[in-house]
């Protein structure tokens, strides 16, 4: 382990300019986890439970058993338990209704 270490320290010393490419890997892959972040949380979804009224609202433009409305996370409208969803992207949530 010294040995490896006292190369290194020689190698660093000896190219200072790979200490700055070094460095500057580590931003770049610090800023493209950051943007991969971002996108993941504002993708993942959020479901929303509908009322009763809701439903048969929504059953005027077709039954929601039948609809194939999806975004990335699946389908939009998902009954569980008895109840019906209507689940969407957190960013669709927060820039539509």
């Amino acid at each position: 382990m010294r040995k490896f270490a006292a190369t290194v320290m020689r190698t660093v010393a000896a190219h200072p300019g790979r200490r700055r490419a070094g460095r500057a890997i580590v931003i770049a892959l610090g800023v493209v986890a950051v943007v991969a972040a971002t996108i993941i949380w504002c993708a993942h979804p959020v479901c929303v439970p509908l009322s009763d009224a809701d439903v048969a609202e929504a059953a005027k433009w077709g039954a929601l058993e039948t609809r194939t409305d999806r975004q990335l996370h699946g389908r939009i409208w998902q009954r569980r338990g008895g109840r019906w969803y209507q689940c969407k992207s957190w960013i669709s949530r927060q820039l539509f209704f």
